[in-house]
C-alpha cells in the first residue's frame, strides 16, 4: 500500500514536457537511498527524478542511455500491465547495444532454501540490509511468505527463465544470469547488497 501511494504520488507530479534530455547517460532505476555519483537516480519519490515506473512512457527521447540498473523494483509491478511495457520503455532510452542490469527475489532460491529446511541463511542473508526485521516468534517459514509478498508490495517474483522471457517479449537480446560480483566488475561506484544468497541478477543488452 505504501508502495502504491508513493506511485501515485509521483503520478501526480509528472513533468510538463514529454521529453527532457537526462543529466547523465546512465540510469539508476529505483535508487531509493542509494544514489550513486554519476549516474541519474531515479524513483517515485525524493530522487533526481521522480516519476512513477509504470505509468506509461518515460519521459526521455530514444536511445540517450548507455545503461540502465534497476535493483529489487520490478517484483513491485505487475508483470504483463507494468513490467514488459516498462521493459520497451528501457529498451527505446538504451543506445544500440546498451545494457540492462536487473536483481530481484530468486523464485528458484527461495524455494530450494525452503525444501532443504535452509530458511535461517535467507533470514541472515536479509538482516544485515533490514535490521529492524522480525518474525516476531513465528518460525523461520514465515519468512518465505515475507519474501513473496513484502507486506502487500510484491507481486511478482522470477526465476531466470521468466525474468528472461520478459526482457525477449520487451526485444532485449543477450540474456544472460550473472552474478552481484558481475554487476560491481562493471560498475564498481555501486554499494554492494550481498544479497546472492536469494537474490537474481540478469543482464541484457538492447539489439545493435
Amino acid at each position: 500500500m505504501e508502495f502504491d501511494i508513493r506511485r501515485l504520488q509521483a503520478r501526480l507530479k509528472r513533468y510538463k514536457h514529454k521529453a527532457v534530455t537526462p543529466l547523465s547517460t546512465k540510469l539508476h532505476l529505483g535508487s531509493g537511498k542509494r544514489r550513486v555519483g554519476g549516474w541519474l537516480n531515479v524513483d517515485v519519490l525524493g530522487s533526481d527524478f521522480d516519476i512513477d515506473f509504470a505509468s506509461g512512457a518515460l519521459p526521455w527521447p530514444a536511445r540517450v542511455f548507455d545503461c540502465v540498473v534497476s535493483q529489487h523494483v520490478i517484483e513491485h509491478l505487475d508483470l504483463n500491465e507494468e513490467v514488459v511495457p516498462l521493459f520497451r520503455e528501457l529498451r527505446r532510452v538504451l543506445k544500440p547495444g546498451g545494457e540492462i542490469w536487473l536483481s530481484c527475489p530468486d523464485i528458484d532460491k527461495i524455494c530450494r532454501s525452503y525444501l532443504e529446511r535452509r530458511m535461517a541463511d535467507l533470514l541472515e542473508d536479509r538482516m544485515p540490509r533490514w535490521p529492524s526485521y522480525s518474525l516476531e516468534g513465528m518460525p523461520p517459514s514465515q519468512m518465505i511468505n515475507d519474501l513473496f509478498h513484502q507486506r502487500g508490495e510484491h507481486k511478482n517474483l522470477y526465476d531466470f527463465e521468466l525474468l528472461a522471457w520478459a526482457l525477449t517479449t520487451a526485444g532485449f537480446v543477450d540474456v544472460r544470469q550473472v552474478a552481484e560480483a558481475d554487476l560491481l566488475a562493471r560498475f564498481p561506484e555501486f554499494p554492494a547488497r550481498q544479497d546472492d544468497r536469494q537474490s537474481l541478477y540478469v543482464r541484457a543488452v538492447t539489439p545493435g
